[in-house]
């Protein structure tokens, strides 16, 4: 049994471990396959995460929304009921790791909010072209018509959504590539399944030196076009096979 449980593998790839139990880890690494896999695996969506929320939260945020991130008044705050220890110094330790993790928790729940912030500002800025379900993230509104209509072989420039490459996956869905146009620029891929079409991966798009977006079917973000050769067998779709596909509801 591998002793090495989730959250201490996230804290290694997250860097917060200390020299000892990243010693430890990096010497099972060595030799444990399922191990080194599962880290590949971490970083592999932290870097998905990093690249599709770091330029959201580098935005300012609306005035409204960061006062919901402000601590409360000192009027506010609850009372704290000091804590007795035991005669003799038993429980020292314990009373110690409490206190730490009574601060720690508002931290991280600072932190998810912020997340969260991000995660909303990105949707409300998108015109609500994702949504949730299962956990798993979804194409909506927009995202949703450009992808069951739109061709890649018959390009608009106003669109919101620019069209990339479209193909069959080793599972048998309907993939293709997109970028959202409206900033947050973000490129991303969706398989077509019986509950719409799943978003495997989104992540920040690069314009080009010009200030034009770069091709949808071109220079995609490194997340995406690892998705895509994890998935693709054989060749994309050429226009005629695109439009047939379209014709058959990307069945």
């Amino acid at each position: 049994m591998n002793p090495i449980d989730d959250d201490t593998l996230q804290a290694y790839v997250d860097g917060e471990l200390d020299a000892p139990d990243i010693a430890r880890i990096d010497a099972a690494l060595m030799h444990d396959d399922v191990l080194a896999r599962r880290v590949r695996q971490a970083r592999a969506v932290r870097a998905q995460v990093q690249a599709a929320f770091d330029p959201v939260l580098e935005e300012p945020v609306p005035a409204r929304l960061s006062a919901l991130l402000q601590p409360p008044s000192p009027q506010a705050a609850m009372p704290v009921t000091p804590r007795v220890l035991p005669v003799g110094g038993h429980g020292i330790g314990t009373t110690r790791r409490r206190a730490t993790r009574r601060w720690f928790v508002p931290g991280a729940a600072l932190a998810a909010s912020v997340a969260l912030l991000a995660v909303g500002l990105w949707w409300s800025r998108s015109g609500e072209m994702v949504r949730m379900q299962g956990g798993q993230s979804f194409a909506a509104g927009a995202l949703t018509r450009a992808l069951d209509k739109a061709l890649a072989s018959e390009p608009d420039a106003n669109a919101p959504v620019a069209i990339g490459l479209s193909f069959r996956s080793a599972d048998g869905q309907i993939c293709r590539t997109f970028v959202l146009r409206s900033p947050p620029v973000r490129a991303g891929l969706a398989c077509h399944g019986d509950a719409g079409w799943s978003l495997p991966v989104l992540s920040a798009a690069t314009p080009s030196e010009g200030g034009e977006l770069r091709q949808a079917a071109s220079a995609l973000p490194p997340a995406v076009q690892a998705a895509v050769d994890a998935r693709l067998r054989g060749d994309v779709f050429n226009a005629q096979q695109e439009r047939a596909a379209r014709d058959t509801g990307w069945r």
